[in-house]
């Protein structure tokens, strides 16, 4: 048995595979390089109201006052808890029969936190509305930009900057703007990161 011609093949049937192989892993490790750049995140659930600071709005320096919420990080995509999220309304202004307020959102995920900011626009619903999850809602919010919406994060989003577009409702039914009211959100937030 000439053992040249047993071992050529052999050592061409490994070579081949783990070229594969390598060639899959630098595929995945290209997609990895773009994974994280277009989320679609689902604030939800309960949170009671309670007073804080956000950075500045208005270019004075100067922190300005919200009103927060601590909620549930959802990835829209498999439906699983991913981190918490904080959401703190600021400038609240009342416009016909809605309100046009600052929204400054904290996403804690475990890769690090991205602070986002639009310019919201809440308006009570015009028909009976009840969300998949059961969540009979008062209110519709939406803000969107062209412009940068990332204002601040820490570990992979330390540097971050993107456009953020947000579609929610909630629910105010028992919420009347003091300290402990709980408001119920399910708002969904379409981030793209550069």
């Amino acid at each position: 048995m000439n053992l040249k011609k047993v071992i050529v093949p052999v050592f061409i049937c490994i070579l081949i595979p783990l070229a594969v192989h390598a060639k899959d892993r630098n595929d995945s490790k290209d997609h990895d390089d773009n994974a994280g750049k277009h989320m679609v995140l689902n604030l939800t659930g309960s949170g009671d109201m309670y007073e804080s600071k956000v950075p500045d709005i208005d270019g004075d320096g100067v922190e300005d006052n919200a009103m927060c919420f601590d909620v549930h990080v959802v990835n829209a995509k498999n439906n699983q808890i991913v981190g918490r999220g904080t959401d703190c309304l600021s400038k609240v202004t009342p416009t016909g029969t809605g309100v046009a307020l600052v929204g400054t959102t904290y996403f804690h995920l475990p890769a690090g936190t991205l602070v986002t900011r639009g310019k919201t626009s809440v308006q009570p619903v015009l028909q009976p509305t009840t969300t998949p999850r059961g969540l009979t809602v008062t209110h519709i919010t939406g803000a969107a930009s062209d412009q940068n919406s990332v204002i601040g994060g820490t570990g992979r989003f330390a540097d971050a900057s993107g456009k953020v577009r947000l579609s929610g409702m909630v629910s105010m039914a028992n919420f009347a703007g003091n300290v402990g009211d709980p408001m119920v959100f399910d708002c969904l937030f379409v981030i793209d990161l550069d």
